[in-house]
């Protein structure tokens, strides 16, 4: 509390009790330490690192005095760009995702690549409103990621992909909606969740390089249903209902679950299960060689029923 690194309840916020706000820069430092210690950082890896560190910083910095919305947004632009920049990716083809063939995004790659990298770290900051909700999500996610990884597709990005597991199976302790950590509670902050969509954004961009022989642009739906769909139905809410994108409400799903009369610890459960489901499916329909419009429609209608539960 000495830093003003505190969460205080209030507003939005319903917990009891100062509870410390240093998730992020703990999982970022037990990343770091991870990816130093096996010393295969290429200069893709170490670009990476560079930008997630500049979303910790930044982060901590929205964590202890609120920074204002287009601050933040400059600060998500510049690290989107020095990813794609420096790693010398992007995403170029969004794949046969409706079975007419292959979608090039030609000349809008780069732009369409900073907007996906902004997209997600901002999925992971709406995520982050129950304890365990950003770090249970990002988890499968990352396992999802390290298992393709583990096929010889990058040692680096395996390093930096395992060591985040890591990382926030640590702070999970900290975290997770349990009675045993009630009296060393700590929050991930805007640092931290900034940081997990970050990371997510530049291995899923590592993943599905190069294009047909890396993982199809389809399968990372898959991986991250509830950030994504959270992402486009609280944008969607926001235009129509005429707020600011960037402005924080009570209208995302865990809000309503919790409305509804569900625990933290049962939403936990669910988005914990949804995004396991989901991951294990995608990945082994993909793997049982579904074709890309199959593995898109397929999780289109998931959505569906996704969305229509939560009405």
């Amino acid at each position: 509390s000495q830093f003003g690194l505190v969460d205080v309840p209030g507003g939005r916020k319903s917990h009891s009790g100062e509870v410390p706000v240093i998730g992020g820069i703990a999982m970022f430092m037990g990343l770091m330490a991870a990816v130093l210690a096996v010393d295969v950082a290429s200069p893709r890896e170490a670009a990476l690192m560079v930008a997630a560190a500049l979303m910790v910083i930044v982060g901590v910095m929205d964590d202890r005095f609120d920074l204002a919305p287009y601050a933040r947004l400059l600060a998500h632009i510049a690290a989107a760009v020095t990813l794609v920049l420096a790693s010398g990716h992007n995403v170029e083809s969004l794949g046969n995702l409706l079975g007419f063939g292959d979608i090039g995004l030609g000349p809008f790659d780069l732009i369409f690549t900073v907007v996906a990298a902004i997209a997600l770290i901002n999925g992971f900051n709406m995520l982050d409103g129950l304890d365990g909700l950003a770090g249970g999500v990002a988890l499968v996610a990352l396992m999802g990621l390290s298992f393709y990884f583990l096929g010889g597709q990058g040692g680096a990005a395996l390093v930096v992909s395992l060591g985040l597991v890591g990382a926030i199976v640590a702070f999970l302790i900290f975290n997770l909606p349990a009675r045993f950590n009630r009296p060393f509670l700590a929050f991930m902050g805007d640092a931290g969740s900034t940081m997990l969509g970050f990371v997510l954004a530049g291995l899923a961009l590592l993943a599905v390089q190069p294009r047909g022989a890396g993982m199809p642009p389809v399968v990372v739906l898959w991986l991250l249903p509830v950030p994504i769909l959270e992402l486009f139905t609280s944008t969607i809410r926001r235009a129509v209902t005429g707020l600011s994108p960037m402005k924080a409400d009570r209208g995302h799903f865990h809000h309503r679950l919790l409305d509804a009369g569900f625990s933290v610890r049962a939403v936990f459960v669910l988005y914990l299960a949804v995004s396991v489901i989901s991951a294990v499916i995608g990945i082994w329909l993909w793997k049982a060689g579904a074709s890309e419009p199959v593995l898109f429609y397929v999780f289109l209608a998931l959505s569906a029923v996704w969305l229509v539960g939560m009405r």
